[in-house]
Formats: C-alpha cells, structure tokens, sequence
C-alpha cells in the first residue's frame, strides 16, 4: 500500500510539472548560474524519509562532476537538452518532454546541459533520507 500510495504521489507530481510556465524574462538562456531548489518535500510518516521535488537549472555547457545518488530520482526535463551517462552504460541524451531515472548508489559519470547557447531546466522526485543531499560527488574520481 505503502509503494502505491508513493507512486500516485510521483505521477501526480510529475503531471503537474508540465503545466509549468515561464514567462520570456526566464527563458533558458536566462539561465546564468546553478541552481538547486527544493521546490516541495513532505515527511513519510513513521520513517526518517521524505518525499522530495527538486528543481534544477544548469547554464550553458555546464557539466556536473561524478557523483551518485541515495535514491532513486524520477526525473524530468522541462527545457533544454541534456547529456546522461551512468557506468556501465551508454550515453543518454535528454530533450524537453523526456522522463528519465537517476539510479540508486550508481556512478553517474556524466550529467551536462548539451547546448553551449540555452540552459537546461529539469525536475526530480525522491524518497530520501530527510536532509540528505540528492547529489553526492565523487571527488576523488576524474571526468
């Protein structure tokens, strides 16, 4: 029940995402900086875990650095294209429009906004460890 109750939460919230609108003053080469916002959360009553929205904005050509995720993330892209690569696996590329799952305890090797011109905006959903961070870096690994 507990799974169910999980899931009609994340497609309802996903649904909801495409009725996102921006106006011309924050089109996607508007986007100058990173920005990470928790954009909604809600505690799962009885655990230490949280129901997460995230909203994302990278700039132009920008490119993360290794990293893994805590959970599972059901993510979205709102604008722009992205580039996507998990070990082991191939490159991914990522449009507006398109869904996508950031996998638990894998190496994303890769994670960039693919256009040098437009920013890249993109939602995500995780259950988590309240106050955890969603993005954990690998410092020690070398893109």
């Amino acid at each position: 029940m507990k799974k169910m109750l999980f899931l009609m939460v994340c497609v309802t919230a996903m649904s909801q995402m495409s009725s996102l609108s921006y106006g011309a003053e924050t089109a996607t080469s508007k986007i100058t900086d990173v920005s990470r916002k928790i954009i909604d959360r809600t505690d799962i009553e009885g655990t230490d875990e949280e129901l997460r929205m995230m909203l994302v904005e990278f700039p132009p050509a920008f490119s993360n650095v290794v990293h893994t995720h805590p959970a599972v993330g059901l993510c979205y892209v709102i604008e722009g294209v992205a580039e996507s690569q998990y070990e082991g696996e191939g490159l991914r590329v990522l449009h507006a429009g398109d869904s996508y799952q950031d996998l638990k305890n894998s190496k994303h090797l890769l994670f960039r906004n693919a256009s040098d011109t437009d920013g890249l905006r993109f939602m995500c959903i995780a259950k988590m460890k309240r106050d955890q961070p969603y993005m954990q870096p690998l410092s020690n690994l070398i893109r």
